[in-house]
């Protein structure tokens, strides 16, 4: 007689293929700690971004970076038919970072910012699900035509331990955030040394920080498509607003695959 693997092991095993494939950005050691240029180094993105997104109900891949030697000869439609959502994840200590004047990001972290942008101007062409979280906010900024601040800003990066909030978030009404968050302002966390200049067009800031920075930004022409400056997925075991955040773009990731 043959050992039973449980009477819903079929099902289970049904509910994992049908959750949506969400990507997430990865960075590269070579570029923001130094390690050893050609082919070495590592590609890394924090844990919190895979357990967040297993606990929402999706299935995380991290998406690993085409370097420049090879990035010629490889199509983004390869990763952008596969997933249903994109995170553009966070960068790392980013070696220009202790700069006073930091640049751009392709001037900080150049391969992994022209891998990066043709990943999201191809997602963002097929009406995927992206959320931007900290350099990712960011990386949707410039890859659409806006711009950063050069000079590094002070009180944004904290020191306290990453699930602590620590500045508030001020969120405007008739808008995104505002409907999901429920709150006028709450509080969140701070990993960042620069800010965002001019949104791009189709965009429009959703919530600042209480000395101006802009915290949340979302698109007024796409489905879903949101950037946060400060780091959800750090918060969201902790705390009920940042995994509502999380919890709405996977939402919109299930949707996007169930049309496809």
């Amino acid at each position: 007689m043959k050992p039973s693997r449980g009477k819903n092991s079929y099902e289970k095993q049904k509910e994992k293929l049908a959750r949506p494939v969400i990507g997430i950005t990865c960075a590269w050691s070579v570029e923001t700690w130094g390690h050893e240029r050609g082919r070495g180094g590592y590609l890394y993105v924090g844990k919190h971004y895979i357990d967040c997104i297993l606990d929402a109900g999706g299935l995380p891949f991290i998406i690993p970076l085409v370097t420049e030697d090879v990035f010629r000869d490889f199509n983004v439609d390869e990763i952008t038919d596969f997933i249903d959502g994109l995170i553009l994840s966070g960068g790392g200590d980013s070696l220009a970072k202790k700069e006073k004047k930091i640049g751009t990001l392709e001037e900080q972290q150049p391969c992994r910012y022209k891998f990066e942008r043709e990943l999201f101007l191809k997602s963002y062409s097929k009406g995927i699900p992206v959320l931007g979280i900290c350099r990712g906010l960011q990386m949707i900024v410039e890859a659409l035509g806006g711009s950063l601040h050069e000079d590094t800003v002070k009180g944004h990066n904290q020191v306290e331990e990453p699930a602590c909030p620590t500045h508030m978030l001020l969120t405007r009404e008739k808008t995104q955030a505002r409907k999901v968050l429920g709150n006028e302002s709450i509080k969140v966390n701070s990993f960042h040394a620069q800010t965002v200049n001019n949104i791009p067009n189709g965009f429009m800031v959703s919530g600042l920080s209480e000395d101006g920075v802009v915290e949340f930004i979302e698109s007024t022409t796409s489905s879903f498509v949101w950037g946060v400056q400060f780091h959800p997925e750090e918060m969201y075991f902790s705390d009920e607003k940042m995994r509502k955040i999380i919890n709405a773009f996977v939402e919109k990731t299930k949707e996007f695959k169930l049309m496809c």
